[in-house]
């Protein structure tokens, strides 16, 4: 399938190239063309959340599987957002972005959106049945009494609410890299009245049957999205293995 973050790493390396050939500086870092998701993430990037990974994590995302990868791509970001060398730089920038955001790397992108538009129906689907919506209410009556905050109308959205969130620094001036003992216990207990409600596995169950039906239904289409987003991904593979540097040892 169609992967944004392929695509987006051989647009770099394709700008880099048209940058340094201007006598620029365009630095971008070696990556694991794998994409890798951190803990918490299935490979196809969908988060979950469980009592074991709350019991480690909380609410956070699990840190990156390659801590020096991912600080070697802070540190370009930094340099990207501050480098400008001269006052041409921002038009070659712009010629050069727009020669490699072309059938090079973005091609597949009405593909993506109309898989993720089936995905989305199958969850609408999914979350709207009565089951569900049953088992949310065991959820919240199951939680509800365990924190000191109005629980979420469903566990997908606002679950932490913005203010705990910030007061968990999930995000905000507060921001931490690493659950706090309190959130920690607020995601467990979430995490345990998600699984004694059924919620999760009610709305799993669902959504995969939602999806099998319309896996079924568009099959040609699916099919050619499928053949198409091979050939583009190993035609970008050709282009991060030309113009990527070098993998760091050790």
């Amino acid at each position: 399938m169609y992967s944004p973050e392929l695509s987006n790493y051989a647009e770099q390396l394709l700008i880099s190239k048209c940058l340094t050939g201007q006598g620029y500086e365009w630095p971008v870092p070696w990556r694991d063309s794998a994409f890798l998701w951190p803990e918490g993430f299935n490979k196809i990037g969908y988060r979950l959340f469980d009592e074991p990974l709350a019991k480690r994590f909380g609410y956070h995302f699990a840190p990156p599987r390659d801590a020096n990868e991912a600080d070697a791509w802070a540190a370009f970001a930094d340099f990207a957002n501050s480098y400008t060398p001269d006052d041409d730089f921002t038009g070659k920038f712009e010629e050069c972005s727009d020669e490699a955001r072309s059938e090079k790397t973005v091609r597949d992108v009405d593909a993506q959106n109309y898989v993720m538009g089936l995905a989305m129906q199958a969850s609408d689907v999914a979350v709207q049945d009565a089951s569900v919506q049953e088992a949310v209410a065991r959820w919240r009556e199951c939680l509800t009494p365990k924190v000191d905050f109005t629980v979420s109308d469903t566990p997908w959205k606002q679950m932490p609410p913005q203010a705990v969130a910030e007061r968990f620094g999930l995000y905000g001036e507060s921001r931490t890299m690493a659950a706090s003992g309190d959130e920690i216990a607020v995601a467990v207990a979430d995490a345990q009245c998600r699984e004694s409600s059924g919620v999760s596995e009610t709305r799993y169950n669902l959504e995969w049957d939602q999806q099998k039906k319309l896996m079924d239904q568009n099959r040609d289409q699916l099919d050619r999205i499928r053949a198409e987003a091979g050939a583009h991904k190993k035609d970008l593979l050709a282009i991060i293995a030309e113009n990527a540097p070098a993998a760091p040892m050790g």
